[in-house]
């Protein structure tokens, strides 16, 4: 391509030396000394410059949102295949997903309650499942504990929990409200609150920290303390 021909091109159409400058990678001072002689480029107003840029940027944000379009469904079709990679659990997988997921979100230091926190309406789901399929909890057992932002998320928040995890509300102990929110989006980002998971059972408690050592060792990571 001929950059000084296409510099040319750019301003009749009536782009400023600034963005045929950025386009081309070309000193503003070129393409003065370029565009000087010629008397098309003396009839482009700053009035015509202004529009060409503003026709140039729409076509930039027509581009650039085509091409996140293009993105998200190239995105979306790589989920969607590797969806297919998960066959139907078994009572063995069930129990290592909730187990490493214990490990990661569990509280451990107690001596007395198992507890599980997460917003993570599907997280909460399989854990449910796994306290009540491989850890034999039966449903009287299980106390459910939900922290909002707001008063007004309370009712629609237990509503939402005891329909998700099929669990009646008298299940569900007092509701606390965190007023002292930082972020002002927090209650646009957790619409039903966290939910806490609450078992009483010591047996159970030192069952799942030996469960977690057990699969540090089984995966080879070294020593647990």
């Amino acid at each position: 391509m001929d950059i000084k021909q296409e510099a040319k091109r750019l301003r009749i159409k009536g782009l400023s030396y600034n963005v045929i400058s950025r386009k081309l990678l070309v000193p503003k001072g070129t393409l003065s000394y370029w565009f000087k002689k010629d008397q098309r480029f003396k009839k482009i107003t700053e009035k015509n410059v202004k529009a060409a840029n503003f026709n140039a940027a729409i076509n930039i944000t027509k581009y650039n949102k085509k091409r996140s379009i293009i993105a998200r469904e190239k995105w979306l079709e790589i989920e969607k295949q590797a969806q297919k990679e998960i066959s139907k659990i078994s009572k063995d997988d069930l129990f290592l997903i909730g187990v490493s997921l214990y490990w990661a979100e569990g509280y451990k230091r107690g001596n007395w309650n198992v507890v599980f926190t997460n917003s993570d309406s599907d997280m909460n789901v399989i854990m449910l499942r796994f306290f009540r399929v491989c850890c034999f909890v039966p449903k009287e057992k299980i106390r459910l504990h939900l922290q909002v932002h707001q008063k007004d998320q309370v009712e629609k928040s237990i509503n939402f929990w005891a329909n998700k995890l099929k669990m009646p509300r008298k299940f569900f102990l007092k509701t606390t409200i965190q007023k002292n929110v930082i972020k002002k989006n927090t209650k646009r980002r957790l619409p039903y609150g966290t939910l806490r998971i609450k078992i009483n059972d010591v047996i159970l408690v030192n069952k799942i920290r030996g469960w977690i050592k057990g699969l540090i060792l089984s995966s080879g990571c070294g020593s647990v303390g």
